[in-house]
């Protein structure tokens, strides 16, 4: 800012003050009005949050300056006949000291009040009190003289320096809207290296302070129709700063609303899915628990009969026995989608020999037999010896998972393979097969959803609560693999895992 001033201190005796055709003067007059409410009209569209604030209040000086060019530099010729250059230098100094004075509270101000109707018709009563307090002073002869000439246009053509025909008065007069522009400025520095306005603003305003400076030295008019001097062009320069900044500013905003709004959707779409998977959960812990709470009630109550044979008695004991096993691995499921589904959800891996895998599965198969085949065991180029990375536990369930689905979509004593072969990049693979109906095409994926089920389970088996597939797709993922399925209807059904293998130990 002060090397800016510095610089127009020292252009300021070599500004031009030059003549222009009226058509070109009177073109740039209207281009500067129009360019100065455009940019308002674009700085109230800039509603970012924090920024808002600042930017109104330098819209409504913008306003100011567009509405105080047309109103005295328009309207006025219109309506008197004829106006001193003295009255018109004082109006272009108070619409430029007032325009200042908003740029100040907007970008001075820790935290500016929002800019209302209330504020904005607070300007008008200052423009009427001044102008109607200047006539009734001038017809006295009081009002003090900005300059000592009656036309601009004939002091340029003279060639007469502005310093013999400018009054101290007006040095004093003129520094007030200067001197706040340079405040302005010095504040608009300050909140771009705060980060709260994009350096387009700033510059606008540096523009503005120099547009000032040079007004000073070579004052303009408003209805000055034929001279045109720097602060014209820098006051155009800065309305163009201003509408092409805050354009650059809006497309900005506009995309960042785009991003939020995308967010959001995602956010009620999530909501929505969130607000149906409760839904469904609700749903299928009511029916799985209903079914084996009403089955264990009747079979009690049969039990509870007078005169029931033993062996009557043992196959009931074993009925509420699988009973309990089904609501046991529910609240098991249930369980595990609640831990799997945390966000600090982590798997333990260690050495594990591919031995412990085989053993997991068979102990499995050994405790719910279900009157099926034995599990075929087959390693394929593996001695039982060799180790992976895999939390034990974790492994574990994912294999009791799809050994239960395989069976419940199998027919009673189809067999169900567990195979282990070595993989490529020394992994070791893992299938669970089974020579069942296999699985639609259309639910290749969809069996792996939370709470789906397929479509061909035999009769008689328990229908599961659909969590088994998911729950195991999502424990692999946590290992840095994933659940394949490769199935065709007929020819049953193979689902393979991998996991790292662990040498030199």
């Amino acid at each position: 800012m002060i090397a800016w001033v510095v610089v127009n201190l020292a252009t300021g005796w070599v500004g031009f003050a030059t003549f222009v055709p009226n058509g070109l003067r009177g073109g740039m007059e209207a281009a500067i009005s129009l360019a100065r409410l455009f940019a308002a009209f674009v700085l109230v569209l800039i509603v970012a949050d924090g920024v808002g604030a600042r930017l109104r209040w330098l819209a409504a000086g913008f306003v100011v300056l567009g509405l105080g060019q047309f109103a005295f530099g328009y309207v006025e010729p219109i309506l008197v006949e004829s106006t001193s250059l003295d009255q018109s230098l004082y109006e272009m100094i108070l619409v430029r000291a007032l325009a200042a004075a908003l740029f100040v509270i907007g970008l001075v101000s820790r935290k500016p009040q929002r800019f209302t109707e209330r504020s904005a018709v607070g300007v008008a009563p200052v423009t009427a009190a001044f102008v109607a307090g200047y006539v009734t002073l001038s017809r006295w002869g009081l009002v003090p003289p900005l300059v000592m000439i009656g036309r601009l246009d004939e002091a340029a053509r003279r060639g007469i320096a502005p310093m013999t025909w400018l009054t101290g008065w007006h040095w004093a007069v003129a520094a007030v809207p200067f001197g706040l522009a340079v405040f302005a400025g010095a504040g608009s520095l300050w909140r771009y290296r705060r980060g709260e306005i994009g350096g387009w603003v700033p510059l606008g305003i540096i523009l503005l302070a120099g547009s000032e400076l040079h007004d000073s030295l070579w004052p303009s008019a408003y209805g000055n129709s034929a001279l045109l001097n720097t602060a014209d062009v820098l006051r155009l320069t800065m309305a163009a700063v201003i509408v092409a900044g805050g354009a650059l500013e809006l497309k900005r905003l506009a995309a960042e609303r785009a991003r939020l709004l995308a967010t959001e959707r995602e956010r009620a779409r999530r909501l929505e899915e969130l607000t149906r998977l409760k839904a469904d959960f609700t749903a299928m812990v009511a029916h799985e628990l209903g079914y084996p709470l009403s089955a264990i009630r009747r079979l009690t109550e049969l039990l509870a009969r007078d005169g029931v044979n033993p062996e009557l008695r043992d196959r009931t004991l074993a009925s509420i026995l699988r009973e309990t096993d089904a609501l046991d691995s529910l609240v098991a499921d249930v369980q595990a989608m609640a831990t799997v589904e945390r966000d600090d959800f982590r798997v333990d891996p260690h050495p594990l020999p591919v031995s412990s895998l085989v053993e997991l599965a068979v102990a499995h198969s050994e405790a719910h037999p279900d009157g099926r085949a034995p599990l075929g065991i087959s390693l394929d180029g593996l001695a039982g010896d060799e180790l992976v990375l895999a939390d034990r536990e974790r492994i574990g369930q994912v294999l009791r998972n799809l050994l239960c689905n395989v069976a419940r979509y199998s027919p009673p004593e189809s067999p169900i393979e567990l195979r282990v072969a070595t993989a490529s990049d020394g992994r070791v693979r893992v299938e669970v097969a089974d020579h069942g109906p296999g699985i639609h095409p259309d639910d290749l994926e969809r069996i792996f959803d939370k709470f789906a089920r397929g479509r061909y389970g035999h009769e008689g088996s328990p229908a599961g609560a659909g969590l088994g597939l998911y729950l195991a797709r999502r424990i692999a993922r946590a290992h840095g693999s994933d659940i394949t399925v490769r199935s065709k209807p007929g020819a049953g059904s193979t689902f393979a895992f991998e996991l790292m293998g662990v040498t030199g130990t």
